[in-house]
């Protein structure tokens, strides 16, 4: 739909251009290039995405320790 959707915007902006409506070709044809540069861009993220999976696990974050627990045993031990 992304590749139908750009051809659509740019074989329009001739038929606009002939009608004298240049600054809506303008604009069409860089809602075009927006397009082109935002599924370029969501190839590269998902990309990144893909290679995050695929890492090891040693990239995860720690437990967190709960110094509470162990200093509420000190206190109930002292009572």
């Amino acid at each position: 739909m992304k590749a139908s959707l750009i051809a659509a915007l740019r074989e329009s902006c001739g038929y606009l251009q002939d009608e004298g409506w240049h600054q809506t070709a303008r604009l069409m044809v860089l809602a075009a290039q927006e397009i082109e540069s935002l599924s370029e861009r969501i190839g590269e993220l998902e990309e990144h995405l893909r290679t995050l999976d695929k890492a090891p696990d040693t990239l995860r974050a720690p437990e967190a320790s709960n110094q509470n627990a162990t200093r509420a045993a000190a206190v109930s031990s002292r009572r």
